[in-house]
């Protein structure tokens, strides 16, 4: 009885850890989502009145959401490794009853990559380099259209 109780605690404690992993999941496509979005309506909303201005928040905003995006990634990565260890540890039947519940992924951090190396990772680096080349590609439209202006 007392086995099938504990059984039941750690399923619980797993779909704890799932539940922080999705939550993870869907931050990392909310910011992908709001990134998008920003960039279309400021390059819509901004488009008769370009300037250099507009490509310096641009990239400001790319790059902010691409940090956040990547730091998301990471927790993501942390908490499927707190998830595998304790599955391993429910499949070698050590189940620590005084250890559940805990959410530290401080133990992971050696495993996971840090967020610089996640930022070039490729699920971030073709979306995020996508925008980049789409602010490149408008900065030479603006230089070449306005080269007499800024000469």
């Amino acid at each position: 009885m007392v086995d099938n109780i504990n059984d039941e605690i750690f399923v619980k404690y797993l779909e704890m850890i799932q539940r922080v992993i999705e939550r993870m999941a869907k931050n990392s496509f909310q910011i992908k989502t709001w990134t998008a979005t920003l960039f279309a309506a400021i390059i819509v909303l901004t488009y008769s009145i370009i300037n250099i201005l507009i490509f310096i928040v641009l990239f400001f905003i790319m790059s902010m959401f691409w940090v956040l995006d990547s730091y998301y990634l990471k927790r993501e990565r942390l908490f499927r490794k707190l998830y595998e260890s304790k599955v391993k540890e429910f499949n070698e039947n050590s189940k620590k009853i005084q250890e559940l519940f805990k959410m530290n992924v401080k133990s992971y951090e050696s495993e996971v990559n840090s967020i610089p190396r996640l930022m070039i990772s490729t699920s971030e680096i073709l979306y995020y380099l996508a925008f980049l080349i789409i602010i490149i590609f408008f900065l030479i439209v603006y230089i070449t259209v306005n080269w007499n202006i800024l000469v």
